[in-house]
């Protein structure tokens, strides 16, 4: 007689527990997403890249146009005559006519054409539309060479409080002098972290924000509207009303925005030519210095141009060095930034530039 264990018999095989079958889509689900994830981080970093080249090629292409507009330009800072407001091409060279107001002309009958470096904007076709501005140096304010009254309306201007002026003030000083004695509210070696003052003038205008304590103390937004209207030259102390900006003539001269823009409209009819010019449109006196030039252009111009394909923004400073012995033009302080908002320029208001190489 055989006997069956009770694990063998069908009974026990039935009621014994079955080993559970997995269900494969959750892990299906989970593989697909993370390859998914995967596949998206892929994109995107290619997106980035793309982008990346594209400002890339923008950038390249800009700088050929703003490098051959630039070489017009410096030619026709070299090779036109300068006159009180800027440049007068197609215009006669005589240096005897000191104060040209006389109906512009020229032995060969061509027009004149003004170019005036107050800033103002024209459109410069340069295999494609270029927004320019051209400013004659001695019509923005010196940040290299702040003195008295001037010093303190331009600290009033960018934002600064009225009880950190004279401490900045001090400070600037002890920026631009050769020794280590510090003035009373100053700042020398001892009281920067990276070394000191420069102990020499400036020589860009940003570099004014390097002063101690001067980023803090500035309205950023007040600094923002006042920069274009700021150079750095330690070697150049002339200035030109002709071409100077309202706010600059507010800061040089003390005035208030009637008498800065009685001013431009009355040099658009005529080029001032002195103090005297300035004290009877203005109706103020001024305590100048009678051998100072007040009424002409500096040989030194700031040109900026801004892209209407991209928001890139490409500014220089031209410097016209016609008895230097090295070169007749050198062109130095360049800067490549790109527009607030990544804009690009607008053409609207801006007058076609009548200038072409001869």
């Amino acid at each position: 007689m055989s006997t069956s264990s009770p694990e063998s018999s069908p009974d026990a095989r039935l009621s014994a527990p079955q080993p559970r079958r997995g269900f494969a889509l959750p892990a299906v689900l989970a593989v697909t997403g993370v390859v998914t994830l995967i596949f998206l981080v892929a994109i995107t970093a290619l997106a980035s890249l793309t982008a990346e080249a594209a400002a890339a090629r923008a950038r390249v292409r800009f700088l050929q146009r703003a490098m051959s507009a630039e070489a017009a330009l410096a030619y026709m800072a070299a090779t036109e005559p300068t006159r009180a407001y800027g440049f007068g091409v197609h215009d006669i060279r005589n240096p005897f006519d000191a104060d040209f107001n006389a109906e512009p002309s020229n032995a060969a009958g061509v027009p004149v054409e003004q170019v005036f470096a107050d800033s103002r904007r024209y459109l410069m076709d340069v295999d494609g539309p270029l927004v320019l501005r051209l400013q004659d140096q001695a019509g923005m304010l010196n940040t290299a060479m702040l003195f008295g009254q001037v010093h303190e309306r331009y600290l009033e201007a960018v934002g600064v409080e009225a009880s950190e002026r004279q401490p900045m003030i001090a400070r600037f000083q002890d920026y631009i002098d050769y020794d280590d004695l510090r003035q009373p509210n100053g700042a020398e070696r001892a009281d920067y972290a990276n070394g000191g003052p420069a102990n020499r003038r400036l020589i860009r205008p940003t570099e004014w924000l390097s002063i101690l304590g001067a980023r803090q103390a500035v309205d950023a937004k007040a600094w923002r509207r006042m920069r274009p209207h700021l150079a750095a030259d330690p070697t150049a102390s002339s200035i030109n009303v002709n071409t100077a900006g309202a706010p600059v003539l507010a800061l040089l001269f003390g005035l208030n925005e009637s008498q800065a823009e009685a001013l431009i409209r009355a040099r658009a009819d005529r080029p001032l030519t002195s103090l005297t010019d300035i004290s009877n449109v203005t109706g103020v006196a001024f305590d100048g210095d009678y051998e100072q030039v007040y009424t002409y252009p500096s040989g030194v111009t700031i040109l900026t141009l801004h892209d209407t394909r991209s928001a890139w923004t490409y500014r220089a400073r031209l410097t016209l060095t016609p008895t230097g012995l090295e070169q007749p033009l050198w062109i130095d302080q360049t800067e490549l930034t790109e527009a607030p908002r990544r804009a690009v320029a607008d053409t609207s208001d801006a007058t076609r530039l009548s200038y072409a190489p001869r």
